[in-house]
């Protein structure tokens, strides 16, 4: 009795084995094509991922490149509303920027703790 059931076991194997690389060798038969977009989807610009995050400037550091800014949270990162010190990428994006200036910006997160500002905007 057990060699019968054995036996069957094996045939049921050998089976699946080889429906499996009978599918494969198939699958691997057909062509491959690529389907285009349609010509009305080409046109359009790619959306930024993710929105500017709002605050109010309120110190500039321009000797070290740093901005504190009270925001209102930025949810990508985490980080819940509140003041915090930003480095900022290009030090060129401190021309003119004051204390209480309203401002949009977006931020990279370089390793576990620093955010280094990539962009700013003026928000009226």
């Amino acid at each position: 009795m057990r060699r019968i059931a054995l036996m069957s076991w094996l045939v049921l194997l050998t089976a699946t084995i080889g429906g499996g690389v009978w599918a494969a060798e198939r699958i691997a038969a057909k062509p491959c094509t690529a389907v285009a977009p349609p010509a009305h989807l080409m046109s359009l610009q790619p959306v930024e991922d993710y929105p500017l995050t709002a605050g109010k400037i309120v110190a500039v550091d321009a000797k070290d490149g740093r901005l504190t800014i009270r925001h209102r949270g930025i949810a990508r990162f985490y980080l819940d509303p509140g003041t915090y010190i930003f480095h900022v990428e290009d030090r060129a994006l401190l021309a003119g920027l004051t204390p209480g200036d309203k401002i949009k910006f977006d931020v990279a997160r370089e390793g576990k703790r620093r955010y280094t500002i990539t962009r700013i905007e003026n928000s009226l």
